[in-house]
């Protein structure tokens, strides 16, 4: 009776999600309202949406971890982990960014630091914040395969807050369109020679429905006695296939040949899943 209630208490919430934020963003899609990166302009502190939606995406995550986690074992780590967890996925995705974007940053070093300003790669967080969950665990006689099916849900729900910090930095949008769901960009954001189109692709806002469905996917995986491991992978292969197609619409990539260099770490990734996927699924037979 209680994961009845469970399932459609986040039926209704995401469903209030979803319509709350198509009407919060139908005006700033227009053109008819317009967007401000920064939330608050103090004398020595500015704060920016950015920065907010990242913070928010992390409390939000560890909000539903608290409420849903089982393992008291685990739970008691959990705040700790999640110290070094945040800290080395936002250093990771910062510095990934920064070595992918070099030039940008060579001349103005000072910059790297500035956050606020947006330019995180995810594959960088995952990576790093992927070795510190393995050491965690190691050091302290955890399963990192239990580690990593628990924190995957809530590792979706920050990327979805987080990408509307996208939004609210008119960046990482795609090329231009006349969809009935196009976004407009104020001329100042808009690339190099196409300054004369209002509108274009809301590729943020195709991360976030991709997302979502991959949160309920996994919440459904949740609920069955899969082996250890599979939960993580399942999240890692259905988001890298998600970031290789709206990579196809965005036009600020780096391109590696005919791809994007995040396509190319989407492909490796898949593999790279796939095979592990296949031989803890080995493992398992055997031991049985």
């Amino acid at each position: 009776m209680e994961s009845k209630v469970s399932r459609y208490y986040w039926w209704i919430l995401g469903s209030i999600f979803l319509i709350g934020t198509y009407l919060w963003l139908t005006p700033y899609f227009k053109g008819l309202s317009q967007i401000n990166p920064v939330l608050v302009n103090f004398q020595f502190v500015t704060i920016y949406w950015y920065g907010v939606c990242l913070a928010l995406g992390i409390i939000l995550g560890l909000w539903w971890l608290f409420k849903n986690i089982k393992d008291r074992g685990l739970k008691t780590h959990l705040l700790d982990l999640a110290v070094w967890v945040i800290l080395s996925g936002v250093i990771g995705a910062r510095l990934t960014f920064v070595i992918l974007k070099w030039p940008d940053y060579a001349s103005n070093l000072g910059a790297i630091f500035n956050l606020q300003a947006g330019g995180m790669s995810i594959h960088g967080a995952l990576i790093f914040g992927s070795l510190v969950i393995i050491i965690y665990s190691y050091f302290n006689k955890l399963s990192a395969l239990k580690v990593f099916d628990v924190l995957a849900p809530a590792v979706v729900i920050g990327q979805i807050v987080g990408r509307f910090g996208n939004f609210f930095n008119q960046e990482a949008f795609g090329g231009p369109t006349n969809l009935p769901w196009k976004m407009f960009v104020a001329e100042k954001f808009r690339p190099l020679g196409l300054e004369s189109f209002s509108y274009y692709h809301p590729t943020f806002l195709y991360a976030i429905v991709g997302l979502l469905i991959i949160f309920i996917v996994l919440l459904w995986l949740r609920q069955r006695k899969l082996i250890p491991g599979l939960v993580l992978l399942s999240y890692v292969i259905m988001y890298s296939l998600l970031r290789f197609v709206t990579e196809f619409f965005r036009i600020d990539s780096d391109y590696w040949g005919s791809l994007t260099v995040a396509q190319w770490a989407s492909i490796v990734v898949v593999s790279i899943s796939l095979i592990t996927s296949l031989i803890l699924r080995y493992r398992s037979k055997t031991k049985s």
